[in-house]
């Protein structure tokens, strides 16, 4: 993955990275060193889940939002600080999780700010969960009404070569 991300940083020329996670913020030390690691990812803002005790109404709702609203609340802050038209996002995630479904509401929800979404499928991991967590038919729900041009499943990030050149004439 770490090449795809370096042909999109050259590609987009040094665009704003945003690494959104629904892990709680604890385990900022672990992925920051890991994505800062030389030769791994572009820098970029770190976006974790706050699950400090301290601010007990902020530690009960991070308890109570899934990972889904999580994402979409995040990504809509995100589209605050750099609205469309005047930028555009790729959005990249996995299918272990609600990146699909997360990603296609906030395709459905600003269709001209989501540039493309890539999702990798997972292999690998727990055969029995991926058969559900990788069907087609997940992600044909996930993204309906999302045009199918912007959003591509992957296994190889080299599937991708093609779509990130087309991002550039975009």
């Amino acid at each position: 993955m770490p090449e795809l991300y370096a042909s999109l940083n050259t590609q987009l020329n040094s665009p704003s990275w945003f690494y959104l996670s629904a892990s709680p913020w604890q385990l900022y030390p672990f992925l920051h060193d890991f994505l800062n690691a030389p030769g791994n990812y572009p820098r970029g803002q770190l976006i974790l889940r706050d699950m400090s005790r301290g601010a007990m109404p902020v530690y009960l709702s991070a308890l109570t939002m899934g990972t889904q609203a999580y994402k979409v609340d995040r990504l809509s802050k995100i589209h605050e600080w750099l609205p469309e038209p005047a930028r555009r996002v790729v959005l990249i995630g996995d299918s272990t999780q609600k990146d699909p479904e997360s990603y296609g509401e906030i395709a459905r929800k600003w269709p001209n700010w989501v540039g493309a979404i890539w999702i990798r499928v997972v292999q690998g991991v727990d055969e029995r969960k991926e058969r559900e967590l990788n069907d087609p038919k997940r992600f044909q729900k996930a993204f309906d009404k999302v045009d199918a041009r912007v959003w591509k499943t992957f296994t190889d990030p080299k599937e991708l070569q093609a779509a990130v050149m087309g991002l550039r004439a975009n």
